[in-house]
């Protein structure tokens, strides 16, 4: 009975440590940590630049310290599941018939428990040191996300004439549409939004290898789209230049071109 009593009290212990985890990996994993690169594109059409070489030592900070965020995530993991293989792992501890309830394997039982409730306090500590790590690093991250919108925002030309973009494209246009842009359909525009593309502007800064990945992280569906000419076409409608952008819009399928 004591026997059968630590087991029990063994799987509860595991079970809550593991849930604990992963109530807390789920948690985390609802942070965004992507950022807005500046494109290096060399279209025609280009707005001055000179206001974005600022953001490259963020831009910089900002990747290495996801490489680090990365890293904490990883060990998180294997640490983890190092804690479940050590708690599951059966005793080795020989019972022989008959002699559950004898002093010596009471004795076993309980060196045995011990054992396995300080492996999981060792891992449950090592746990949270790396929590903290991710933390730490989540919080900055944050912080550099920050830093480039707000200097991308200031240096964002005017709103453009709506009315005007709706004569020449003949149809009505909302601003910082990104269904516009020509390749991008509504679910895709729900994507680049949930990664914090929210306006043309922010769309003509974003570089096409990051749309790629926002593109690759949501399925084979979307990895088929093109994204090299979105910066390009979004700075035109940022800038309310509207028969270019229709001229080269003209141009696409599905946001490449065809000539």
């Amino acid at each position: 009975m004591p026997y059968t009593l630590a087991k029990w009290a063994l799987w509860l212990i595991s079970a809550a440590v593991a849930g604990f985890v992963v109530r807390w990996m789920l948690r985390g994993l609802r942070r965004t940590s992507d950022a807005v690169p500046p494109p290096s594109d060399g279209h025609q059409v280009e707005s001055p630049r000179a206001p974005v070489a600022a953001l490259e030592p963020l831009i910089a900070e900002r990747d290495e310290l996801a490489a680090q965020l990365a890293h904490y995530r990883q060990q998180q993991v294997s640490t983890r599941r190092a804690a479940a293989a050590e708690v599951l792992q059966p005793a080795d501890v020989y019972v022989p018939v008959g002699a559950e309830e004898s002093p010596t394997h009471d004795s076993s039982v309980s060196g045995e428990r011990d054992r396995l409730v300080d492996q999981v306090a060792e891992h449950v500590a090592t746990i949270g040191e790396l929590r903290a790590r991710l933390w730490n690093t989540e919080a900055r991250v944050g912080e550099l996300q920050d830093a480039l919108v707000a200097q991308q925002s200031a240096t964002a030309p005017p709103d453009p004439d709506l009315e005007a973009g709706a004569q020449v494209l003949s149809e009505k246009v909302r601003f910082n549409d990104l269904t516009v842009v020509e390749g991008i359909g509504p679910k895709i525009a729900d994507l680049l939004l949930t990664s914090g593309i929210k306006t043309w502007w922010q769309l003509h800064q974003t570089h096409p290898d990051q749309l790629r990945r926002v593109l690759a992280d949501a399925g084979p569906r979307f990895q088929v789209q093109n994204p090299s000419t979105w910066p390009e076409q979004a700075g035109l409608l940022a800038r309310g230049e509207w028969q270019q952008f229709k001229l080269l819009a003209d141009r696409l399928q599905s946001g490449k071109l065809t000539d």
